[in-house]
């Protein structure tokens, strides 16, 4: 079990090549520098479940290979436990990982899939004397794995001393735009800045190792008996016990999924990582499975990461979530407060089944009333005693644009409310989903309902928004213009 610290970590995969020509003879540009995750800060407690969700590309698996020590961290800094792990090797982490693809060995039983990695893995003992007695001296293995780290940090301070003279140098000669170069040089300066404590961290340590005895160890490969202990503990819990004499070619897709859990287990990691491991299961095995992994988590209590783009795992399985688009950082809550309370529009749309739908409006203080002007010309009153409390400055009777968010089963059939027309009806069994548009050229938003109606494509049907539920966001930013708590003055 361990708790984690990521601050200010970034991502930075350098531009691709130099100017070549392509074969018309006309020069190409060089790529530009791709920032694949920006600025992430979070504190992960001991024993928590925690889940990166997003698109396609928002730097979810990136961030969690740069935690497994797979991806080298561009700027700022990683702990496990107050150590710092920046320069630490991906072995050397303590940390367990599940893939996508499984990746067990065809050719292996299930049993050795699971034990692979305890027989390559050897573990520190007690060095000992002719006597028996623990030997006490210089470690000059430490020493040496101290002085190859100290080099590759004084290689890239010197390479990131060079970077900032540059961006100096081209700041100073710049007659226009010199924003982004003045950023360029705050974020490599923060960069260097963390480098030299590590520098300095690193000298220390040195300098302690070679002047201080310690006690020695030997590094030896793990026993049968212990393997076997470890592999038919992780059989029972997983129960694969009947599994353990098969191939993976004999195996479904979650006995699979189950063996590459049970490989990472035995290690008794302190930080078990998953990336998207559910992805190439069917629908119903993917469920089944998703409430293994959540019976695991609990079983273990070990800290768990797990990466996913669906957002229903990510809701069923965690204790917090954390929403990323384009390597940034947008919310980390609970899945009930981001359901709840989005901080922004991208949040609000991205969790929930079906999205939540989204009209651009002109909201208006009358009174006790905020009168909501949509596109079509319908005007709808929501209560203000209703609504959770706006910013006070888009309450100020003038007309604001924003964007209005709410979700489809807090919308209402009603005749005195909306006028729409239906487009298409989805009869899910227990729900029914009603797709539904304000004007003929219009966006579909969705209402679902709990009954199954006789409504046809076309029909005209009158909706009602309830206020309690309703959100907010402003029309530039995208943020959300409401609190957590109710009451307009």
């Amino acid at each position: 079990m361990a708790k984690l610290l990521l601050r200010h970590v970034y991502k930075i995969y350098a531009g691709v090549g130099k100017a070549k020509k392509n074969a018309k003879g006309e020069a190409k540009k060089r790529s530009g520098d791709f920032v694949a995750v920006r600025d992430f800060n979070m504190e992960i407690n001991d024993g928590e479940f925690i889940v990166f969700v997003g698109p396609s590309g928002c730097g979810k698996s990136t961030t969690l290979r740069m935690i497994a020590g797979l991806e080298e961290i561009s700027g700022g800094e990683l702990y496990i436990d107050d150590q710092l792990v920046n320069d630490i090797d991906a072995k050397d982490r303590d940390i367990a990982m599940v893939f996508q693809s499984y990746a067990l060995y065809p050719h292996l039983t299930a049993y050795d899939n699971i034990a692979f990695g305890l027989k390559m893995r050897k573990v520190p003992v007690p060095k000992l004397d002719k006597q028996g007695k623990q030997v006490v001296a210089i470690d000059d293995r430490k020493i040496a794995e101290i002085d190859k780290k100290l080099k590759k940090l004084c290689k890239e301070n010197d390479s990131l001393t060079k970077d900032i003279a540059k961006l100096t140098a081209k700041l100073a000669s710049a007659k226009g735009e010199k924003n982004q170069a003045e950023k360029d040089i705050a974020f490599y300066t923060e960069k260097k800045t963390f480098l030299d404590k590590r520098i300095t961290d690193a000298q220390k340590e040195l300098e302690y190792y070679k002047s201080t005895p310690v006690p020695l160890v030997n590094y030896v490969h793990m026993s049968k008996e212990e393997i076997a202990e470890k592999v038919q503990w992780a059989a029972e819990i997983l129960g694969i016990e009947e599994l353990l004499d098969s191939k993976p070619a004999e195996m479904s897709g979650g006995q699979r999924q189950r063996i590459a859990l049970g490989r990472a287990m035995v290690r008794g990691p302190k930080v078990f990582l998953l990336d998207e491991p559910l992805s190439n299961l069917d629908a119903k095995l993917r469920t089944a499975m998703r409430a293994e992994i959540v019976k695991l988590h609990n079983q273990l209590k070990t800290t768990f990461i797990y990466v996913t783009h669906d957002q229903i795992e990510a809701m069923t399985m965690g204790t917090r979530i954390v929403v990323m688009k384009l390597g940034v950082v947008q919310q980390i809550d609970t899945p009930t407060n981001l359901f709840d309370y989005p901080e922004n529009k991208f949040v609000a749309g991205f969790i929930g089944t079906p999205q939540m739908n989204f009209f651009e409006v002109d909201i208006k203080r009358e009174k006790d009333m905020l009168n909501v002007a949509f596109t079509d010309g319908q005007v709808m009153g929501l209560a203000l005693s209703k609504l959770r409390t706006v910013q006070e400055k888009y309450l100020d009777g003038n007309v604001h644009r924003v964007y209005l968010g709410i979700r489809g089963e807090n919308i209402e059939v009603d005749k005195a409310g909306l006028n729409a027309t239906l487009t298409i009806k989805e009869v899910l069994g227990n729900t029914t989903q009603l797709f539904l548009r304000l004007e003929e050229k219009g966006s579909d938003f969705i209402v679902s309902v709990p009954e199954r109606n006789d409504l046809m494509p076309g029909d005209a049907v009158h909706v009602k928004f309830n206020e309690s539920f309703v959100h907010l966001f402003d029309k530039e930013t995208e943020l959300s213009i409401m609190s957590r708590e109710y009451g307009n003055k």
